[in-house]
């Protein structure tokens, strides 16, 4: 939090000013650069600058030339750099200090040189204290009430309070929304924390209530942050086999944390490398998700490491067909040769015309797919399941409608708007095979 002693050009837009300042005339200097966004350093107008063109040159009040210097510093800004001094807040009445700002008001805390933009938590336990959290660092510090006062906005010629501006409609989260927080360390995100938001807080600020607080080795429950800090929740599909070297999060300590894959196991477990602690753990399938990043407003699959697809003689797959009638259905046959681009296949259950050998076709390669795999399912399955069901000599698309006991469901066809009856046997879970990986709906987690 603490800025340098010799800030650099300023160049980005920061709020409107007046139509000029004049020399003598008290400002602040509202720098848009990483490391100083949000403070406001005092200074006094010395004239019109050369250099930028239509800038002023001021003189900080307590900034200096270097540490070794006693002389004030001097710098040419422009314009757009500068606000007069907003102005002070009413005088308490007599005995009695400051009023306390609301709880999360925006507020100017005085560190060191400059007013430092924060959100105000209220008093803290001391008398006279005030606690205000920066969303943009994450820390949150104890004030004395004096210096701490509320943040002013300088728009077209006017201090307005945040209190009376909306939210900027740029801002992407609303109430209620879920979303995941970075867990940082040294400024590296290391994992993703569960969370709902549960306030907008002017300008670009989000109360957020995490589902879960474990991953933070405390009784952390909710907390303040930028919005550069939060993303939505990633796509809802998990993979169903992940190869060696996938990039992958998993459900640890109740965060999503960052690390890859380094050995397979049997029934669908792995072994997982923290990227941040370099430790190993076996997980579960449904404790692991490919890691999507969220750059510029759209989710980026990190992981590269896809299967290779081949189609050779004798290799068990499974084919779907756009025809009316057996659409959203997967056939199950075996590969007899390639033909061309496309590939001659002998289906398993499917007759040719005479009713008596397998029908063979001539399949296009986008039409087929590998068999998916078994996917256990130990407790039987529930409702709302999206699962295949084997009939009509294919496996059809369907989700459980009624779970009629330990080994029978019914199952909604949404095509037809039917519903039929199917033994555990006669079912599966279902799977997309979607760029070169076998995906299917997250389950849900035990929070």
């Amino acid at each position: 939090m603490r800025p340098p002693r010799t800030p650099g050009r300023r160049d980005a837009a920061s709020p409107q000013t007046p139509k000029g300042f004049n020399p003598g005339d008290p400002v602040e200097v509202v720098p848009d650069e990483p490391g100083l966004r949000g403070a406001h350093f005092a200074a006094v107008v010395v004239g019109p600058s050369a250099k930028p063109r239509g800038g002023y040159t001021v003189e900080y009040d307590s900034l200096l030339e270097s540490e070794d210097s006693d002389r004030r510093l001097r710098e040419a800004l422009p314009a757009r750099s500068l606000r007069p001094r907003p102005p002070p807040p009413p005088a308490p009445a007599s005995g009695s200090g400051p009023p306390p700002p609301a709880e999360h008001a925006a507020v100017d805390a005085l560190i060191d040189d400059a007013w430092w933009l924060g959100v105000a938590l209220g008093r803290a336990g001391a008398p006279g204290k005030v606690r205000v959290c920066f969303p943009e660092t994450r820390e949150v510090m104890e004030f004395d009430a004096a210096d701490v006062r509320p943040h002013l906005e300088w728009v077209a010629g006017q201090w307005r309070s945040p209190d009376s501006m909306e939210i900027p409609k740029t801002m992407p989260y609303a109430k209620g929304m879920q979303i995941e927080v970075s867990k940082l360390e040294e400024n590296s995100v290391v994992a993703w924390s569960p969370a709902v938001v549960a306030k907008t807080i002017w300008k670009n600020n989000l109360l957020v209530d995490y589902t879960v607080s474990k991953c933070y080795g405390t009784a952390l429950s909710e907390e303040i942050v930028d919005v550069k800090h939060v993303r939505p929740c990633p796509p809802q599909a998990s993979e169903i086999s992940f190869c060696i070297n996938d990039e992958v999060e998993a459900f640890q300590g109740d965060c999503w944390w960052l690390g890859v894959i380094t050995k397979v196991h049997p029934e669908f477990k792995y072994t997982f490398k923290s990227a941040h602690l370099g430790t190993e753990v076996e997980v579960n399938q449904n404790s692991l998700r490919l890691r999507y990043d969220w750059v510029d407003d759209q989710w980026e699959q990190v992981s590269k490491n896809v299967a290779k697809l081949k189609f050779t003689q004798g290799v068990k797959v499974e084919v779907c067909s756009d025809d009316e009638g057996f659409r959203g259905a997967w056939f199950e046959a075996t590969i007899v040769k390639p033909v061309g681009s496309k590939f001659l296949v002998e289906y398993a259950t499917l007759k040719d015309d005479d009713d008596t050998k397998p029908l063979k076709e001539t399949v296009e390669a986008r039409h087929i797919r590998p068999c998916p795999p078994e996917i256990p399912v130990s407790d039987g399955f529930k409702l709302l399941d999206e699962v295949d069901a084997f009939c009509n000599d294919g496996w059809w698309v369907g989700v459980v409608s009624k779970v009629l006991g330990e080994k029978r469901c019914m199952v909604y066809f949404r095509p037809w708007k039917e519903e039929n009856e199917f033994e555990h046997a006669q079912l599966r879970l279902h799977s997309d095979w979607m760029g070169g990986r076998w995906m299917r709906a997250s389950p849900a987690l035990e929070m």
